[in-house]
């Protein structure tokens, strides 16, 4: 049986029934539709929504990176998950940039909580001034 997967290290290499595997695999891989209708919406928003109110554009370059998938010693079906993974993990982490720069400039109050992830608002404004 083949592993399509390129551990880290020092992490087990677990084998899985096939079948199995292909069924996993499509759950992933079907995500690249809502995925894709991310980009293309978050891209309307900051042409739309930034450019009226004036916010700093965020570089969707600087996020979305694909570069693994070129390794030479990789196979095409690794290449394949790395490509489809930079992609992924890239978009999200440029949709928290484009949220986290709206809310900079749209609502910049902290909240009471502090949700994890949310280290951007350290410099916001504290809550009870609005209270």
């Amino acid at each position: 049986m083949k592993n399509f997967v390129v551990p880290g290290p020092n992490t087990p290499v677990i084998k899985i029934n096939q079948i199995i595997t292909f069924f996993a695999s499509i759950s992933c891989y079907i995500c690249i539709i809502p995925l894709m209708i991310l980009d293309v919406f978050l891209w309307q928003f900051q042409q739309i929504y930034f450019r009226t109110m004036q916010i700093p554009l965020i570089q969707r370059h600087k996020y979305v990176i694909l570069d693994r998938y070129k390794l030479g010693k990789l196979s095409y079906a690794q290449r394949f998950n790395c490509l489809y993974c930079e992609y992924a993990n890239g978009l999200v982490a440029y949709a928290k940039a484009v949220v986290n720069q709206m809310e900079l400039y749209s609502c910049a109050i902290k909240h009471e909580l502090h949700p994890l992830g949310q280290e951007h608002q350290k410099n916001f404004f504290e809550r009870e001034r609005f209270e």
